[in-house]
């Protein structure tokens, strides 16, 4: 199953990725509205950088088994503009080479957004952030599981092992690119 083959395959950039944000301190009680900024900040560039390509990259045949018109989350950054700090952050552009590789990078998206989930439900207890909704890391509201289980799935059922090289290398492109966003 290529879901378990880039959980396993990707690991290593997945902590990396995680240690560059920061992203333990969340758990700590000690997050602060500006780590908080940053977080949504590196999540912004990266999807302003992905997703369209990754999303112009897939064929209508997953356009509907991915649903991907309800997948599309860089308009919700609209709503959180004032935790946004994108004047002097350039992110570049991420080059998707296939459909597989489109796969790949596209796991890491939907990675976030389940990761994003419990950030806001934790960071919801935190005085520093009493009120707050959480737009970006809520996406999917109560519909989160659902949306990665199905996207696993289609991964897991639709990808040819011809192409889970290639699918791999969309992930590990997608880690790469998240660590060189600049601190």
């Amino acid at each position: 199953m290529i879901s378990e083959i880039l959980k396993n395959q990707t690991k290593e950039l997945h902590d990396r990725v995680e240690q560059k944000f920061n992203s333990a301190k969340i758990f700590e009680d000690n997050y602060t509205p500006d780590d908080y900024s940053k977080l949504l900040t590196y999540n912004y560039l990266f999807l302003r950088s992905c997703e369209e390509p990754v999303f112009e990259s897939l064929s209508e045949n997953f356009g509907e088994l991915l649903a991907l018109d309800k997948r599309r989350k860089i308009h919700l950054f609209d709503l959180e503009k004032e935790h946004l700090n994108t004047e002097k952050h350039s992110a570049g552009e991420i080059c998707v080479n296939s459909e597989a590789e489109a796969l790949g990078i596209m796991y890491v998206m939907e990675g976030s957004t389940l990761g994003g989930n419990m950030i806001a439900k934790k960071l919801e207890a935190s005085d520093s952030f009493m009120g707050s909704k959480f737009p970006y890391f809520r996406c999917y509201g109560d519909r989160t599981g659902s949306m990665w289980k199905n996207f696993k799935s289609v991964l897991d059922e639709v990808i040819s092992e011809d192409d889970h090289g290639d699918v791999l290398k969309g992930a590990e492109k997608a880690y790469h690119f998240l660590l060189r966003l600049p601190d």
